[in-house]
């Protein structure tokens, strides 16, 4: 058994694109004895595929990655860390938390964590459903009453799924959009500026919109701010209490600074990203030792059901059959055979990744505090090292 370290230490996701079709190939027919030997293997290696303890000279190797990745992308800190049942078995810090101040990045180092935000909207969206406040088929009009009329047709489910066709505020106006106090008013006037993408439940296209708008009927229905919703419903009972809204005029101990590059390639400060310009879809800041307790939750019915978790897990799919690889607030996608529950998150100063791999009771996390940058290539790392019987690092 590995030991846990004590603690000391949307909003985009890269635009998906949509699943192509699953075939069927009749292997036996088509693979020769080598490659049906090499398929078998490989189905084998990830079937069994656990968290171990890495030779001698595999994390010294993950950090030399990781810290070459920062220095070739001039990303001034990171974390970078793995989770399994609510404890942290790895954790590396890397450079500064705010450059100005020459403040490191330590363990409790609390960074934006962008369109990750997603999944805790959707669960508090599910607790709803199960106290029967709210129906996933539910038009959004019912909860909305003033949205636009070309939006009729769109429902609960078609937020939760990208699936609603409501063009994306943030694509038409870029990240810039979160350095302004908007009105719900005005973030609806932005997203309604264009047609729909396509018609609800016919496409799938990420965005933030519609995980704008779900905030916004998770606030209309529960009568109070999605801070305070979140944290009564969630942080509170979950003792995540570096989690809440990135309000940036409110004291947050441990906050790590944003950055971005100019043309020059230097690095620059970013704008502070305002919660009344995301909200849910991708408002939320958040630590390490945060994010493995909700790890942890996931696999118990604290807060939902099985039937719940399953729900909110399952891609959707689209009417011509394929699956769009994405379900509630959540990237749903196999990595090399393995079950996988994913995603990402960039805001104006930061990029993260949270990745569960419930097979295998483990948790990836990246934090990064610059800009337009990946965090996938990390995460792989990470769980390549931790999990050497998928292959090398790639």
């Amino acid at each position: 058994m590995l030991k846990a370290l004590a603690p000391s230490n949307t909003s985009q996701m890269e635009k998906l694109m949509i699943a192509s079709p699953v075939r069927r190939s009749p292997f036996r027919r088509k693979m020769g004895p080598v490659l049906i030997s090499t398929f078998l293997a490989f189905c084998t290696a990830t079937a069994s595929a656990q968290i171990v303890q890495p030779s001698a000279d595999a994390p010294a190797e993950l950090e030399r990655q990781v810290q070459a990745y920062l220095d070739e992308n001039n990303i001034p800190g990171g974390l970078v860390a793995i989770a399994s049942r609510g404890k942290i078995i790895h954790l590396k810090t890397y450079g500064m938390a705010n450059v100005e101040l020459s403040v490191p990045v330590t363990d409790i180092t609390v960074f934006e964590i962008g369109s990750i935000s997603k999944q805790f909207t959707s669960a508090a969206a599910m607790m709803l459903v199960q106290e029967d406040k709210l129906g996933l088929g539910d038009p959004i009009h019912q909860y909305l009453p003033d949205l636009p009329s070309e939006w009729l047709g769109v429902t609960v489910r078609h937020l939760l799924t990208h699936t609603s066709g409501i063009p994306d505020y943030e694509e038409i106006r870029t990240y810039d959009v979160y350095r302004f106090r908007l009105t719900p008013e005005e973030v609806i006037q932005i997203a309604h500026s264009r047609p729909m993408d396509f018609a609800p439940g016919m496409g799938w296209y990420y965005s933030n919109t519609g995980y704008f708008l779900l905030s916004m009927i998770i606030e209309r229905i529960e009568g109070r701010p999605l801070g305070q919703v979140l944290k009564s419903r969630i942080f509170g009972p979950l003792e995540m209490t570096q989690t809440s809204m990135a309000d940036p005029e409110t004291i947050i101990p441990h906050r790590a600074s944003g950055y971005w590059v100019n043309k020059a390639g230097e690095l620059i400060n970013r704008n502070p990203t305002e919660t009344s310009s995301t909200l849910g879809a991708g408002g939320i800041l958040s630590s390490a030792y945060d994010l493995a307790k909700w790890d942890e939750a996931l696999y118990g019915d604290q807060l939902l059901s099985v039937e719940s978790k399953a729900t909110m897990w399952t891609p959707a799919i689209l009417p011509n059959g394929d699956s769009t690889g994405y379900a509630f607030g959540w990237g749903v996608r196999p990595y090399k055979g393995l079950t996988s529950q994913s995603h990402g998150g960039q805001v104006a100063g930061f990029v993260a990744n949270f990745s569960r791999f419930p097979d295998q009771e483990a948790a990836i996390i990246v934090f990064l505090n610059r800009y337009r940058v990946g965090s996938g290539r990390l995460k792989a790392a990470v769980l390549h090292t931790f999990m050497p019987s998928l292959g090398p690092i790639p």
